[in-house]
């Protein structure tokens, strides 16, 4: 059986530290300009990787709880993120 794969969605702000902080250091964190940052906080939430093994998904989420944000793993057990009732 092959092995369980998650995605990183990010949530949102932090509570305690400002949102223009947190969002700078997103940025730097993937390299990205910070208006792009900033437009991923205004759509979360957003999917930041997908297709991940349990322990590279949790080192994204800890690398970007660091930045201030929130952040969670999701199992991708049971994608039906491609389905549709049309």
């Amino acid at each position: 059986m092959s092995e369980e794969l998650y995605r990183v969605v990010l949530k949102g702000y932090s509570a305690g530290k400002g949102e223009y902080y947190i969002e700078v250091e997103f940025a730097k964190l993937f390299k990205i300009p910070h208006e792009k940052a900033k437009e991923l906080f205004n759509s979360s939430p957003a999917i930041i990787k997908e297709n991940l093994p349990f322990e590279q998904a949790n080192q994204y989420k800890n690398a970007i709880e660091k930045t201030g944000a929130l952040c969670e793993m999701e199992s991708m057990k049971y994608n039906i993120s491609g389905l549709s009732l049309e």
